[in-house]
């Protein structure tokens, strides 16, 4: 079995073009194809085109995030139709096509560098850089910390307690912290990983109003209200 795909693909390149567009493509793919091969054959027909090999850089299909090795199957079934709509997760960030800048994502674990120890600590935080890009709250703060930097301020307490109080002081800033995180629910294949997301983060919420809750007026506000609602 096969399907053939309808997709109109994000198209721009930073250094020639003024405004983006979108192109058309034909594509079968084999059931048992994987999003990275459908991109590989798009490439294979227009060489221009441009994509991150990523492992973990979704692109946006149909307003939906999905990651470059879901199978084509899991993404047909879940949309509900073959004619898909290719875009990068950020269009604000696009320089080539699907391909990012990703600087922004990279300077925001500034803050928490002092609390790594090991190399795989860094590389877990470039693990969660589609949760970066998928929050809303980027749209209306773009210098919110970001989703992953507090799923990375979690990993950090869990693995070195004894800086439990310094990070929760650092994620729970008043400006770009914890307190404008938005829930979501649109990473395919992942929609229980994003229920989690969202009880992590409810949970550091609490952390911070149970054992930091004077770190700025944002967090004595909340942990007067929820004690007026204990109450």
């Amino acid at each position: 079995m096969s399907y053939s795909l309808n997709i109109n693909a994000f198209r721009f390149n930073a250094q020639t073009d003024f405004l983006p567009y979108y192109k058309q493509y034909k594509i079968e793919a084999d059931e048992n194809a994987q999003l990275l091969d459908v991109l590989n054959l798009i490439k294979k027909q227009d060489k221009s085109f441009s994509f991150s090999n990523n492992d973990f850089l979704a692109v946006r299909i149909n307003r939906i995030s999905v990651y470059i090795h879901t199978p084509i199957r899991i993404i047909i079934e879940k949309l509900g139709t073959t004619n898909l709509r290719f875009e990068p997760l950020s269009e604000f960030r696009a320089i080539n096509d699907l391909d990012m800048d990703t600087s922004d994502f990279e300077s925001k674990i500034e803050p928490l560098k002092p609390f790594i120890k090991e190399k795989m600590d860094e590389e877990c935080y470039r693990e969660l850089i589609s949760y970066y890009y998928i929050s809303p709250s980027l749209e209306f703060e773009r210098e919110y910390f970001g989703d992953s930097f507090l799923l990375f301020a979690i990993f950090l307490i869990k693995k070195y307690p004894e800086n439990k109080d310094e990070i929760l002081k650092i994620i729970a800033d008043e400006d770009y912290g914890i307190w404008l995180y938005v829930p979501y629910r649109n990473l395919i294949i992942t929609s229980q990983n994003a229920i989690t997301v969202e009880e992590n983060i409810a949970e550091l919420k609490r952390e911070i109003l149970r054992h930091v809750p004077n770190t700025n007026s944002v967090t004595k506000r909340e942990a007067k209200r929820v004690q007026n609602l204990n109450f």
